[in-house]
């Protein structure tokens, strides 16, 4: 039972990571690398930028700090933060006083905070507290959403790169505009077809056996096989429908929502409704797995 359930969690994890990155989300997706000229949005946040010439990024995994750096090794670094309920003023006070990094470690204003602009804040900064580095140099940038929050800027970077990466900064800041997106929908205009092609979708039993039930591979050339049972998900009119099948297959879809129609050879054509949420697919409102199919040639 360990052993299947052990398979069970190695096959969900591969199949999630091939569909994590191939469906629409309204925020900024971790583990992506984006690319110079890239355009990044977040509806959930309201804004959207783009990456500048010469550099890439990515969100890593688990953190809610985003890591842009240069193509061409140097030592800058630009990380980009976001403080929730903030307004300018607020992120000025706080510039201004600093602020606690780890324990021991703080990053400080090294000069005054001045204004870019009407809408940035900025200053050079550096490091005190017990485990600095106290020859480590930074420039901080914020820009803030009308709406209540605000993004840092922090370029890190030895003397010879620190005027380069400030550049880089200054751009992404200016890059940057928020907008009201609580109207957009990430899946407007998201095509299924092409999402579901050459796919398997598979479910197993949330219990130790990991006993898998439906199985459907869709290929492109709009045929299909499948394997149901019947205290499966695709709520099979008769028991004719049960064990291996054949036929073809036809979606329609609108948002994040989608029917695929299953026409076999000899019985009554089916329709399963797939539902795309949180970066997870659901057939007939239950969970599903995705992956390259390797039925479909």
């Amino acid at each position: 039972m360990k052993s299947a359930l052990a398979c069970l969690i190695l096959i969900a994890s591969l199949l999630s990571n091939a569909l994590y990155a191939q469906l629409p989300s309204d925020r900024v997706l971790p583990g992506v690398m984006h690319y110079a000229g890239d355009t990044i949005q977040s509806i959930r946040l309201g804004l959207y930028t783009i990456i500048p010439a010469g550099w890439k990024g990515v969100l890593p995994r688990d953190t809610e700090v985003a890591v842009l750096v240069p193509e061409q090794t140097t030592s800058a670094s630009i990380y980009v933060l976001v403080n929730e309920n903030m307004t300018l003023a607020q992120q000025k006070i706080n510039l201004e006083k600093g602020f606690s990094l780890a324990d021991g470690l703080n990053m400080t204003p090294d000069g005054q905070v001045t204004q870019r602009g009407s809408e940035v804040l900025s200053t050079n900064a550096r490091l005190t507290g017990e485990k600095a580095n106290k020859q480590a140099k930074f420039y901080v940038e914020a820009k803030c959403n009308p709406v209540g929050y605000c993004l840092a800027f922090v370029l890190s970077a030895d003397a010879p790169d620190m005027e380069k990466g400030k550049l880089a900064l200054q751009q992404l800041v200016d890059n940057t505009v928020f907008q009201d997106m609580s109207h957009v929908s990430p899946y407007a205009g998201f095509d299924w077809k092409n999402f579901v092609s050459n796919k398997i979708l598979l479910r197993f039993r949330q219990d130790a056996s990991g006993k898998q039930e439906d199985e459907l591979d869709l290929c492109k050339d709009g045929t299909f096989k499948a394997k149901i049972t019947r205290s499966g998900d695709f709520k099979i009119p008769s028991k004719q429908y049960e064990g291996r099948n054949a036929g073809t297959w036809t979606i329609a879809g609108k948002n994040n929502k989608a029917t695929i129609t299953l026409s076999f050879k000899k019985l009554k054509p089916i329709s399963i409704e797939l539902e795309a949420r949180d970066q997870e697919i659901y057939v007939n409102g239950n969970r599903y797995f995705v992956g390259e199919s390797e039925t479909c040639k």
